[in-house]
C-alpha cells in the first residue's frame, strides 16, 4: 500500500530530489537517470576542507627551586648556583623569620637563566600573594617600582630589593628592607 505524501506540499516550498538510493524507500516509482544528473549538476561543488594540524604542546623547562611556597610568596633571585649560597640563604631565612616566614613557607626561584616565558609560568603556576625579587632586572616587567618600594596589584604585593650580600653589609639597606617588609607582610 503506498503512503500519500500529498500533504508534505503545505510543508515544502523548495524542490525535493530523490537519490535512487531512497528512493525504494519512499516509493516504488523508478527514478529517471536524468533526474539524478540534474541533482549532480545542481549540487554546489566544495573544496575538501583544509586539513588543520593540532598545536604542539609547548613546554619550558622549570626553573630551579626551593621551598614549599606554603604562605603564597615567592622569592626572586640570580645565582650562578641553582641554589641560594648558604650564606645568603642563612641571612634571607632571619629576614624571613622576622616576618614570620619560613623557607617551608616560600618558594626561592633562580632566575639566573631564565627566559620571559619560564618566569611567567612560574608566576602563572604557583599562587602567590607576595613577590620579593633580590637583584634581577629580569622582573622589571612585572613591577615597575624603585627598589624597597612595594607596590599592589589585585591584592599581589611587589618589591625589589638589592642584592642580600650588600644589604647583610649595609645598615641603610637593611633597614629599607625591613620597612618594605612591613608594609608587604604586617
Amino acid at each position: 500500500m503506498a503512503e500519500d505524501i500529498s500533504f508534505l506540499s503545505h510543508f515544502l516550498t523548495e524542490e525535493i530530489y530523490l537519490i535512487q538510493d531512497d528512493v525504494a524507500a519512499v516509493s516504488a516509482q523508478p527514478v529517471k537517470t536524468e533526474e539524478v544528473d540534474t541533482l549532480e549538476e545542481k549540487r554546489p561543488q566544495t573544496e575538501p576542507a583544509p586539513i588543520v594540524q593540532e598545536a604542539e604542546p609547548i613546554y619550558i623547562k622549570p626553573l630551579p627551586t626551593e621551598g614549599n611556597n606554603l604562605k603564597h610568596c615567592l622569592i626572586f633571585f640570580e645565582d650562578v648556583q641553582p641554589q641560594l649560597k648558604a650564606e645568603k640563604k642563612a641571612f634571607l631565612l632571619k629576614i624571613l623569620s622576622s616576618v614570620k616566614r619560613g623557607l617551608d613557607d616560600v618558594l626561592l626561584v633562580n632566575v639566573k637563566e631564565a627566559s620571559p616565558e619560564q618566569i611567567e609560568a612560574v608566576l602563572n603556576e604557583f599562587n602567590h600573594r607576595h613577590v620579593l625579587i633580590f637583584n634581577s632586572k629580569k622582573l622589571d616587567g612585572y613591577t615597575e617600582s624603585p627598589v624597597y618600594e612595594v607596590k599592589e596589584d589585585r591584592k599581589k604585593f611587589f618589591m625589589k630589593a638589592d642584592d642580600l650580600g650588600e644589604i647583610e653589609s649595609t645598615v641603610a639597606l637593611k633597614k629599607a628592607l625591613w620597612a618594605g617588609l612591613q608594609k608587604m607582610f604586617l
